[in-house]
Protein backbone atom coordinates (compact mmCIF):
# COMPACT_ATOMS: atom_id res chain seq x y z
CA UNK A 1 0.00 0.00 0.00
CA UNK A 2 1.10 3.50 -0.91
CA UNK A 3 2.48 5.62 1.85
CA UNK A 4 0.58 8.87 2.95
CA UNK A 5 1.93 12.01 4.61
CA UNK A 6 -0.40 12.56 8.03
CA UNK A 7 -1.07 16.21 6.17
CA UNK A 8 -3.00 14.40 3.83
CA UNK A 9 -5.56 13.03 6.17
CA UNK A 10 -5.80 16.33 7.99
CA UNK A 11 -9.11 17.11 5.71
CA UNK A 12 -10.53 13.95 6.43
CA UNK A 13 -9.96 14.34 9.99
CA UNK A 14 -10.92 17.86 10.17
CA UNK A 15 -14.06 16.44 8.79
CA UNK A 16 -14.93 14.18 11.20
CA UNK A 17 -13.71 16.15 14.44
CA UNK A 18 -16.96 18.91 12.60
CA UNK A 19 -19.14 15.64 12.17
CA UNK A 20 -18.83 15.33 16.31
CA UNK A 21 -19.68 18.96 17.03
CA UNK A 22 -16.54 20.45 17.59
CA UNK A 23 -14.75 23.18 16.45
CA UNK A 24 -11.18 21.89 14.90
CA UNK A 25 -8.82 24.78 15.65
CA UNK A 26 -5.77 22.51 13.87
CA UNK A 27 -3.14 20.08 14.09
CA UNK A 28 0.38 19.94 15.21
CA UNK A 29 3.38 17.31 13.91
CA UNK A 30 5.92 17.22 16.25
CA UNK A 31 8.89 15.19 18.04
CA UNK A 32 9.16 15.82 21.74
CA UNK A 33 11.54 13.70 23.80
CA UNK A 34 12.15 11.37 20.47
CA UNK A 35 8.18 10.84 20.24
CA UNK A 36 6.76 11.42 16.65
CA UNK A 37 3.17 13.19 18.01
CA UNK A 38 0.20 14.64 16.08
CA UNK A 39 -1.80 16.83 18.13
CA UNK A 40 -5.09 17.89 17.34
CA UNK A 41 -6.74 20.69 18.78
CA UNK A 42 -10.44 21.04 19.33
CA UNK A 43 -12.93 23.57 21.01
CA UNK A 44 -16.55 24.81 21.62
CA UNK A 45 -18.01 28.03 22.33
CA UNK A 46 -18.19 27.47 25.81
CA UNK A 47 -14.49 25.38 25.98
CA UNK A 48 -14.00 21.81 26.16
CA UNK A 49 -13.46 19.23 29.19
CA UNK A 50 -11.44 16.00 29.34
CA UNK A 51 -14.75 14.11 27.83
CA UNK A 52 -14.60 16.32 24.90
CA UNK A 53 -11.24 15.18 24.42
CA UNK A 54 -11.65 11.66 25.35
CA UNK A 55 -14.64 11.83 22.30
CA UNK A 56 -12.40 12.82 19.83
CA UNK A 57 -9.62 10.88 20.47
CA UNK A 58 -11.58 7.73 20.28
CA UNK A 59 -13.20 8.48 16.48
CA UNK A 60 -9.93 9.94 15.69
CA UNK A 61 -7.91 6.53 16.95
CA UNK A 62 -10.46 4.52 14.74
CA UNK A 63 -9.65 6.44 11.68
CA UNK A 64 -6.26 6.34 12.29
CA UNK A 65 -5.87 2.82 13.11
CA UNK A 66 -7.99 1.71 9.50
CA UNK A 67 -4.96 4.09 8.05
CA UNK A 68 -1.95 2.83 10.02
CA UNK A 69 -0.55 0.90 7.26
CA UNK A 70 -0.55 4.16 4.68
CA UNK A 71 0.74 6.24 7.26
CA UNK A 72 4.71 7.06 7.28
CA UNK A 73 5.54 5.69 10.52
CA UNK A 74 4.90 5.59 14.00
CA UNK A 75 3.29 8.15 16.33
CA UNK A 76 1.41 9.43 19.33
CA UNK A 77 -1.95 11.12 19.17
CA UNK A 78 -3.10 13.64 20.99
CA UNK A 79 -6.21 15.79 21.30
CA UNK A 80 -5.90 18.96 23.36
CA UNK A 81 -7.70 22.06 23.75
CA UNK A 82 -6.65 25.48 22.88
CA UNK A 83 -5.89 26.60 26.28
CA UNK A 84 -5.26 29.92 26.94
CA UNK A 85 -2.39 30.48 24.46
CA UNK A 86 -4.44 29.41 21.78
CA UNK A 87 -1.99 28.75 18.85
CA UNK A 88 -3.07 30.52 15.03
CA UNK A 89 -2.61 27.94 12.24
CA UNK A 90 -4.89 30.13 9.44
CA UNK A 91 -5.15 33.60 8.38
CA UNK A 92 -8.52 33.28 9.52
CA UNK A 93 -7.45 32.81 12.93
CA UNK A 94 -5.07 36.21 12.15
CA UNK A 95 -8.20 38.13 11.73
CA UNK A 96 -10.20 36.34 14.41
CA UNK A 97 -7.85 37.28 17.07
CA UNK A 98 -7.72 41.05 15.70
CA UNK A 99 -7.04 43.15 19.00
CA UNK A 100 -5.36 40.20 20.88
CA UNK A 101 -1.61 40.12 21.91
CA UNK A 102 0.32 37.18 19.92
CA UNK A 103 3.77 35.55 19.68
CA UNK A 104 4.54 34.92 15.83
CA UNK A 105 8.11 32.74 15.38
CA UNK A 106 8.90 33.52 11.69
CA UNK A 107 10.76 31.07 9.17
CA UNK A 108 14.72 31.90 10.27
CA UNK A 109 14.60 31.89 13.65
CA UNK A 110 13.42 35.44 14.68
CA UNK A 111 10.19 36.23 16.91
CA UNK A 112 8.25 38.66 17.09
CA UNK A 113 5.57 39.92 19.66
CA UNK A 114 2.45 42.12 19.29
CA UNK A 115 -1.05 43.14 19.30
CA UNK A 116 -2.68 41.69 16.20
CA UNK A 117 -3.74 44.49 13.91
CA UNK A 118 -5.06 42.88 11.17
CA UNK A 119 -4.10 41.03 7.64
CA UNK A 120 -4.68 42.55 4.52
CA UNK A 121 -5.24 41.75 1.02
CA UNK A 122 -1.37 40.38 0.26
CA UNK A 123 -1.93 38.34 3.16
CA UNK A 124 0.35 40.00 5.46
CA UNK A 125 -0.21 39.77 9.29
CA UNK A 126 0.15 43.67 10.72
CA UNK A 127 1.28 43.26 14.33
CA UNK A 128 2.07 46.43 16.48
CA UNK A 129 5.04 45.81 18.84
CA UNK A 130 7.06 48.34 21.07
CA UNK A 131 9.31 48.69 18.08
CA UNK A 132 6.37 49.70 16.49
CA UNK A 133 4.28 48.22 13.44
CA UNK A 134 5.51 45.65 11.35
CA UNK A 135 3.80 43.53 8.51
CA UNK A 136 4.80 39.85 8.42
CA UNK A 137 3.76 37.79 5.30
CA UNK A 138 1.84 35.02 6.49
CA UNK A 139 3.77 32.36 4.17
CA UNK A 140 6.81 33.46 6.71
CA UNK A 141 5.40 32.77 9.55
CA UNK A 142 6.08 29.12 11.13
CA UNK A 143 3.93 29.38 14.28
CA UNK A 144 1.55 31.69 16.08
CA UNK A 145 0.36 31.98 19.32
CA UNK A 146 -1.94 34.40 21.75
CA UNK A 147 -0.40 35.36 24.97
CA UNK A 148 -2.39 35.29 28.50
CA UNK A 149 -2.21 38.51 30.31
CA UNK A 150 -3.90 38.46 33.10
CA UNK A 151 -6.59 41.49 34.02
CA UNK A 152 -5.25 44.35 35.41
CA UNK A 153 -7.83 44.80 38.72
CA UNK A 154 -8.60 40.88 38.93
CA UNK A 155 -8.32 40.12 42.55
CA UNK A 156 -7.75 36.65 43.72
CA UNK A 157 -10.64 35.72 45.90
CA UNK A 158 -10.69 32.60 48.54
CA UNK A 159 -12.99 30.83 50.19
CA UNK A 160 -13.38 31.10 53.71
CA UNK A 161 -13.80 28.01 55.46
CA UNK A 162 -15.94 28.27 58.78
CA UNK A 163 -14.03 27.19 61.49
CA UNK A 164 -16.68 24.49 63.79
Amino acid sequence: MEKIKLTDIYKTLRERIELLGYECVGFENVSEDGMKILRVYVDLPAGINLSDCEVVARDINLYLDEMESSLPERYYFEVSSPGLERPLFTLEDYKTYSGKEAQVSLKGGKKVTGIINGVDEDEKVSLISADGESSVPFADIKKGKLIYKEEKGQKKTFKKIKKK
